[in-house]
């Protein structure tokens, strides 16, 4: 737990040698990725008393953090470390989603089912960006080192690289060209 957060608050340090690194703690990202990660935690804990106590703690905090954000982070998603929620919004992370390392996401993104009669979700790579209020749905693959356009609606696999945008969600740039 202690590594995947660390590794998380780092991608919120603009400048590792400022003394004001503090400020990173009043980001309401960090917030819910900190309570994420706690949830995460919470749940290799073994001893039975203790481990109810703690899940009840948990999600306290995460519906507290889910009202006063707007961001629902499930501690059942599986999320790699280098996590980054930017800026102020909602976001939804569905609960049985997997997602790579160093991920970062813009306020207003969906991540999860197509609906009731698709229970399919997305799994994304290491190194992906989603721009605001894009909307990525199904069980599709997303993978490494790929950008998704602000307001883009992602329906079907992306390959490693590439750069997606539009409703629905088409290629625009793979690794540097147009």
């Amino acid at each position: 737990m202690l590594t995947n957060l660390k590794a998380d608050i780092a991608r919120y340090i603009k400048n590792p040698k400022d003394k004001a690194n503090i400020y990173v703690f009043f980001e309401q990202g960090l917030w819910a990725i900190m309570v994420y990660r706690f949830g995460r935690w919470v749940r290799t804990v073994r001893l039975p008393i203790v481990s109810l106590l703690l899940k009840l703690i948990a999600f306290l905090l995460f519906k507290f953090i889910e009202i006063i954000t707007g961001v629902s982070i499930p501690a059942s998603a599986r999320i790699g470390k280098g996590f980054y929620v930017g800026h102020f919004g909602p976001v939804i992370l569905h609960s049985d989603v997997v997602i790579g390392e160093n991920f970062s996401i813009g306020p207003g993104v969906v991540v999860g089912t197509r609906g009731l009669q698709n229970k399919g979700v997305p799994h994304i790579g290491h190194n992906v960006y989603i721009g605001v209020g894009a909307k990525v749905l199904g069980d599709i693959k997303i993978g490494n080192n790929v950008k998704v356009g602000a307001n883009s609606v992602v329906l079907d696999n992306v390959a490693d690289g590439v750069t997606v945008v539009g409703i629905p969600a088409r290629m625009i740039k793979t690794r540097g060209q147009r």
